[in-house]
């Protein structure tokens, strides 16, 4: 019964996210009913469902047949699978909140960089004075540890943002201050000992995705993209590193 309701948690708690997802990007508000992210008609209530309204509806939007986003189910699914695994480690208590919280924005952030480009800089630096703020009263967490990682990746990432800038002077950096202010956020978030960890996931994601982007541009498919959202893949290795092995850590489930 308590998995059962901790999914449904999962389900709802994927939905405010899809909202902020979708919302913040092209609204900068959250005010209001849902409307069709096509073309703007007002969700009937079955269509707002948390994963369920899209399947209902087939991948398209029932008021003007046009696909719909797959992202926004992807987000409910993961969010829902993230909080199960969570709880299996930490069931009620205050690593739950901290990690789910952690989790959320790293969910959010990954989402809005794959299908804008975009990390917002207030509400990243905001989400990394939170967990500085919070890690004293997190267990396997502490204060010096969050900062310490805040620090290393902030140093780290600056340098990687400097290179980008010199690789590529005349076009678009593939690495930007978004990226900057992630790594710090992942840095304080959890921890100088979970750092490395949590970087190698994201980067290794990140190198495998750019090899099969040049294969297929070898291959002559020209809508192949230049550029990947590097900060999806960093909150895509963070989000498994806590997954596998949780805020102490590279320790297996007890």
């Amino acid at each position: 019964m308590d998995i059962v309701l901790v999914a449904l948690t999962g389900l709802l708690l994927g939905a405010c996210l899809n909202l902020i997802i979708i919302r913040l990007p092209r609204e900068q508000g959250f005010g209001g009913w849902p409307r069709c992210t096509r073309c703007g008609q007002r969700l009937a209530w079955w269509q707002a469902l948390p994963l369920l309204g899209w399947v209902i509806q087939g991948g398209r939007a029932r008021c003007c047949g046009r696909r719909l986003d797959g992202v926004y189910p992807i987000v409910d699914l993961i969010t829902t699978a993230t909080l199960l695994l969570l709880y299996l480690r930490y069931h009620v208590s205050i690593s739950l909140v901290y990690a789910a919280v952690v989790a959320a924005v790293l969910i959010i952030t990954g989402a809005i960089d794959w299908q804008h480009r975009l990390i917002y800089t207030l509400p990243t630096l905001g989400a990394t004075l939170a967990s500085v703020v919070a890690s004293f009263a997190v267990p396997s967490h502490s204060l010096l540890n969050a900062l310490a990682g805040l620090f290393v990746a902030g140093v780290l990432f600056v340098i990687f943002y400097i290179l980008a800038k010199i690789l590529f002077p005349s076009h678009r950096a593939p690495f930007g201050l978004g990226d900057v202010y992630l790594g710090m956020f992942i840095g304080a978030a959890l921890g100088l000992t979970n750092l490395p960890g949590a970087l190698l996931y994201g980067m290794l994601l990140a190198g495998v995705f750019s090899a099969i982007l040049v294969v297929l541009r070898r291959a002559g498919k020209r809508d192949t993209p230049q550029y990947i959202s590097y900060g999806t893949f960093l909150c895509i290795g963070a989000l498994i590193y806590l997954l596998i092995w949780g805020l102490a850590g590279p320790r297996p489930f007890s």
